[in-house]
């Protein structure tokens, strides 16, 4: 794929195998530095706050959909270490943030989500917009869904003992690796959980993107993680156009997805640290104290 942008007469003298060989283990470590950093962060500061568990979810599923998905359609060897890297280095995260959470956390100190028929009910029939009056009801409450502010359907990942979210992953894990057992030579089988994999991996920053618009602060978001995020797109980019030749358009779309949410997080993150400086340079002013009442 690089030949069509570069001739390959202005390439430098360099071992192609080698190129390939350095792309394959630094793809392959991407989850470390990615994610490792994340973990030693909240570790170090022990607390977890800022932090969505949301992503462990997100990341776990995805990469047991994808280790399984090599199964029924192999792909790059890379990607599949990649999978099966994330997915050790997402249980340690998930292991540190859950022991690090605020021992007061309850998620029946969570508010019920609005119910949907008021919202389906107020648009008219009649009305020019009706149909996107009904998109935007059902879009809000489906995002709802990814906020943690609200309680989930189940107490869904805000259990507040630690053995649900273990006991999830392991059924979860089985009920999929049964079924690729089972249907693993028909192709709308790899299709499904090819496509289910990197749909749930796009929506990656969704949860953290709705708790900073909550929140209105950075004060203990992780830039780190920001920055690992945008650093793991632009690598995970490079390597699908220019370090292989045997890789999906899907994989591109979800990528180049997954990059644009996290792009709404770096203006997020930019825009609220300019205001908590702006509060953080406001004059304090001490009041004169009272006379006392006669």
């Amino acid at each position: 794929m690089l030949s069509a942008v570069i001739p390959q007469q202005y390439w430098p003298d360099i071992d192609p195998a080698l190129l390939r060989a350095i792309a394959n283990v630094a793809i392959s470590l991407t989850p470390l530095y990615t994610y490792g950093t994340a973990c030693y962060s909240i570790h170090r500061r022990r607390s977890s706050a800022g932090f969505s568990i949301d992503i462990c979810a997100t990341m776990l599923m995805a990469s047991i959909l994808r280790i399984l998905y090599y199964f029924v359609t192999p792909f790059e060897p890379s990607l599949l270490r990649q999978a099966l890297v994330m997915t050790l280095v997402q249980c340690a995260l998930l292991r540190v943030s859950l022991h690090h959470r605020p021992a007061t956390y309850s998620p029946d100190g969570l508010a019920a989500r609005p119910p949907l028929a008021p919202n389906l009910a107020a648009p008219r029939l009649s009305g020019p917009r009706f149909y996107l009056d009904m998109a935007r009801a059902l879009g809000a409450h489906a995002l709802r869904l990814f906020d943690v502010h609200y309680r989930r359907p189940g107490c869904f990942w805000q259990w507040r003992e630690e053995a649900p979210y273990w006991r999830f992953l392991a059924v979860f894990s089985a009920v999929f690796a049964v079924l690729t057992g089972l249907f693993r030579s028909s192709p709308w089988y790899g299709a499904f959980i090819g496509t289910l994999g990197l749909f749930i991996e796009a929506l990656l920053p969704l949860p953290q993107i709705l708790m900073l618009q909550r929140l209105g602060t950075v004060e203990n978001f992780k830039v780190i993680l920001l920055v690992s995020w945008l650093g793991g797109d632009c690598l995970k980019l490079s390597y699908l156009f220019f370090g292989t030749d045997n890789v999906s358009s899907i994989f591109v779309a979800a990528a180049l997805f997954q990059m644009g949410l996290d792009l709404i997080i770096l203006a997020q993150y930019l825009h609220f640290w300019a205001a908590d400086r702006r509060r953080a340079s406001l004059p304090m002013y001490e009041m004169e104290a009272l006379p006392p009442v006669s």
